[in-house]
């Protein structure tokens, strides 16, 4: 599936590809609306990948209803631009664009950061603001509010002691929700079968820039490789209250799927999966569907609520696989 990929119907665009959520698919299809990852150039050193001096915040977003956030430096913002260009000129019918600014290092976090799409669904922006309900962490449990009319795509971190080599790690996140929401629902037909926006779900995500490599897909794009969801590892979400645990081996490639819903045990993508669990930028959890991964959350609410919001609490953690 995608990688944005899409579980069943999932499996067949990938996350990111079509709604930016990875979906699977048995067959590499076109993307699915959303952003692409960035292809980088073999001469990188792999520990641009992962150092958040890295200069650049880049936001990609695709017509095909995805959007992906990443770091990188000033030579592979060079070669992420050309594979839009190429994406572009292409007759897929999909079209991306590139959203770049400098970051002064010193500004940059580590904490959790919840990202939803912006008002035309197309793009991320992320709640790091007072004012815009960010999300609050206490020990190791995140909170986070669904806010009305907001479809919430990622939570995610940088934070050094949780990325880097991962490749020898088992995820765990026990999820909580809560609050006045009858159910919750994605977009762009994300949910079951891609055929409709029911039910949500949410599952393990990472992003590593350095593990570029070719895969199956139209038009065939290295930057499919750098963004993994797990798969079919997720927790569905059906009801206002509701608790559950997902466990994912990052090194086990039966458990996670790239941006175009290639499996990773895939011979096309195997070497690059293997460079990526070590080393990974990013890492969190993606919200989406069964079948496109990251098309985004929204909780639907009764007439006349809220507030209070939804909440919803993650307690990640990594521990060293048997």
């Amino acid at each position: 599936m995608q990688t944005f990929r899409r579980t069943v119907a999932v499996l067949i665009f990938p996350a990111i590809a079509y709604w930016g959520a990875a979906c699977e698919r048995d067959t590499p299809t076109g993307a699915r609306p959303g952003g692409r990852a960035l292809s980088v150039s073999g001469d990188l050193t792999d520990a641009l990948s992962t150092d958040l001096g890295q200069s650049y915040q880049v936001i990609l977003s695709c017509t095909d209803g995805h959007s992906v956030i990443l770091w990188v430096d000033a030579a592979t913002l060079t070669s992420l631009a050309g594979d839009v260009e190429a994406i572009n000129a292409s007759d897929t019918g999909v079209s991306c664009t590139l959203g770049s600014r400098a970051l002064d290092p010193s500004s940059q976090t580590t904490t959790w950061t919840v990202y939803d799409y912006n008002p035309s669904n197309n793009a991320l922006a992320p709640r790091n603001a007072p004012g815009k309900m960010p999300a609050t962490t206490s020990g190791s449990e995140t909170k986070f509010d669904f806010l009305p009319g907001k479809f919430t795509a990622l939570l995610t971190t940088t934070d050094r002691s949780l990325t880097g080599d991962l490749s020898m790690t088992t995820l765990t996140d026990y999820i909580r929700v809560s609050g006045p929401a009858t159910t919750f629902m994605t977009q762009h037909n994300g949910g079951a079968n891609c055929s409709s926006n029911i039910p949500a779900a949410v599952r393990f995500y990472f992003v590593s820039p350095s593990a570029s490599g070719s895969t199956v897909g139209t038009p065939p794009a290295g930057f499919y490789t750098q963004f993994w969801w797990s798969n079919p590892m997720n927790l569905t979400l059906t009801a206002g209250n509701q608790t559950g645990t997902i466990t994912a081996n990052v090194g086990d490639p039966a458990e996670w799927s790239d941006w175009n819903g290639q499996p990773a045990s895939s011979p096309d993508v195997s070497a690059a999966f293997e460079k990526a669990i070590h080393h990974v930028q990013t890492v969190g959890l993606s919200f989406g569907g069964l079948c496109f991964f990251e098309t985004g959350v929204t909780a639907e609410y009764p007439s006349g609520t809220p507030p209070p919001d939804e909440v919803f609490s993650s307690t990640f953690s990594e521990m060293p696989t048997p």
